[in-house]
């Protein structure tokens, strides 16, 4: 699930880190590269210059919005993280507006593929040494996507920072006060539920079973239902 759900959020992109268990992978690629244990992870790796730098963002605190109106709360949660980015030493306002995009298109992503599993753990930012500049790491760890704990639920929860939301809920947010930032991922997720996810499935036919490649495919056409609706919406209130 981790590389396909990578393979998807590329696709449309989004940045992302593809993984593969070990125990999935070929035996002589393994070998290859001195790898014994078959529950080993690899990882594609994201640091592109050896200058590179990673820093775990899960040092900071957080203190969950508890706001009645659950726009409010994601409104909170999204400064959380936008004030998190801006402590980074040194960060640059050219580099703060950069990850603030990636951060939204990664968590509207998230939104796609269901992942409930991006806490603060599964977040990083890259600082390079060389040109003196921070953007954020890919997304990585995707293992836990579409449906892996809320099993038969197609509404999904994703998270902003360390608090959880309704997928719905963060969709009709980020369309609302985000929209420029991911207008041409919904453009690419028309084109997957049109036809580029059957592709995408294929590659993976042997590492999934028929009925989960469908529950995908069902869950993909249900967000970008959704997607459809809070745009509408959205075009409604600004008449």
């Amino acid at each position: 699930m981790e590389s396909l759900a990578a393979t998807i959020l590329n696709s449309l992109h989004i940045d992302s880190v593809n993984a593969r268990l070990g125990i999935n992978t070929n035996s002589k690629q393994l070998e290859a590269l001195g790898i014994t244990n078959p529950n080993c992870c690899i990882i594609d790796s994201f640091l592109i210059d050896e200058a590179d730098v990673t820093i775990s963002l899960t040092h900071h605190n957080w203190v969950k919005a508890k706001n009645t109106d659950e726009q409010k709360s994601i409104s909170i949660c999204f400064y959380k993280m936008f004030t998190i980015f801006s402590d980074l030493m040194g960060i640059t306002e050219a580099d703060l507006e950069a990850m603030k995009t990636q951060y939204i298109r990664m968590v509207f992503g998230d939104c796609i593929i269901d992942n409930e599993d991006r806490r603060l753990k599964n977040i990083e930012a890259i600082y390079n040494e060389r040109t003196f500049s921070y953007r954020l790491a890919p997304a990585f760890d995707n293992a836990l996507a579409f449906n892996a704990f809320n099993i038969g639920d197609t509404d999904g929860f994703c998270f902003i920072g360390n608090q959880e939301f309704p997928v719905t809920s963060i969709i009709n947010y980020i369309i609302n006060h985000h929209y420029s930032e991911v207008a041409d991922i919904i453009e690419n997720l028309e084109y997957l539920q049109a036809g580029g996810l059957e592709a995408i499935l294929s590659q993976y036919k042997d590492e999934i079973t028929s009925d989960k490649a469908m529950f995908i495919c069902d869950y993909i056409t249900n967000i970008n239902e959704k997607v459809y609706e809070s745009k509408q919406l959205d075009s409604q209130r600004k008449r």
